[in-house]
């Protein structure tokens, strides 16, 4: 997915976000912790998979999220 380097920037906590979506705020701060704990970059690809996942399988409920985080 385009939005890799985005979701990387997130995980790391370069980039902040808040979204509506309470599950989606969640799911970040989730990784954020995991990546922190730990920020191998098996880690990193973990996480960045599950974000993926998540993006895959909610793609008509995050459609504006999606179009923000492409702009952060």
């Amino acid at each position: 997915m385009q939005l890799d380097s985005k979701f990387e920037k997130l995980i790391k906590g370069q980039a902040e976000y808040k979204s509506a979506n309470l599950g989606l705020n969640l799911l970040i701060s989730r990784l954020q912790r995991k990546y922190s704990q730990n920020s191998s970059s098996e880690v990193l690809n973990s996480c960045l998979q599950e974000m993926n996942a998540f993006f895959a399988k909610y793609k008509n409920i995050v459609k504006t999220d999606i179009e923000q985080i492409s702009q952060l």
